[in-house]
């Protein structure tokens, strides 16, 4: 399992909701976190361009912005300012 930074351009308007449920539904996304709303941390067997077209087909499905970036992630090496309970989940992640 490799872990994806998911970062998107989240509009005022849109079906995220639905969007949201269905993203990460998918099977091969065996772990993920969204304390950002413009971003996900997703663990998954999909490559990045996999992942990409995921989230292409899932996003036009419910009409948001197709507007991404993905890229790995090391989540042995965090910073950042988020709630504990992020930093709980990567700590989780990373077996800390």
């Amino acid at each position: 399992m490799k872990y994806y930074i998911v970062s998107f351009d989240r509009r005022l308007d849109g079906r995220y909701r639905q969007f949201h449920d269905e993203f990460v539904r998918n099977a091969a996304i065996l772990r993920w976190s969204h304390y950002i709303k413009s971003s996900y941390v997703i663990g998954t067997t999909m490559n990045a361009r996999e992942l990409s077209e995921h989230f292409r087909v899932t996003a036009e499905k419910y009409q948001i912005s197709t507007r991404h970036l993905i890229f790995g992630v090391d989540l042995g090496d965090p910073a950042g300012l988020m709630p504990i309970g992020a930093w709980d989940w990567i700590r989780k992640q990373t077996g800390e």
